[in-house]
């Protein structure tokens, strides 16, 4: 079952008439896709404050991604980058999540767009971030 879900592909939905959103309809989730997404490198109290703050049209409430929810963007098929097709933005890198590493709480999980993996980083450090919401 889960093979099933890493190959299913990302959908546009042409209802959400909103620049710099994608609509992952296997998820529900709202993805913010903009250039930021692949020219900001900040820390991840940087990112969690620009997503708490971002309206894009209608959509408010983004919040940065668990590291489950930023997983299923990564196609395992692809290499450099490893995500599913739709995304126009996107650094072959690390992108924070929201979800705190257990031995650590000033460290946090990260996924890498080059080829699907995930590390942990501190909190101080500079990387990528994609901002989710869940579709209401």
């Amino acid at each position: 079952m889960k093979a099933l879900l890493f190959t299913v592909p990302l959908l546009l939905i042409s209802s959400l008439n909103a620049k710099d959103v994608i609509l992952d309809t296997t998820t529900s989730l709202v993805w913010q896709d903009a250039p930021i997404n692949k020219d900001a490198l900040v820390t991840y109290k940087e990112a969690q404050n620009y997503c708490k703050f971002l309206t894009i049209d209608k959509y408010k409430d983004f919040r940065l991604p668990t590291m489950r929810e930023l997983q299923t963007l990564v196609d395992y098929k692809n290499f450099d980058p490893a995500i599913l097709s739709g995304f126009k933005y996107i650094e072959s890198t690390t992108y924070w999540t929201s979800t705190v590493f257990a031995d650590d709480d000033s460290e946090y999980w990260t996924v890498d767009f080059e080829k699907g993996s995930r590390s942990v980083k501190a909190t101080y450090y500079d990387r990528h971030f994609r901002c989710v919401q869940k579709l209401k």
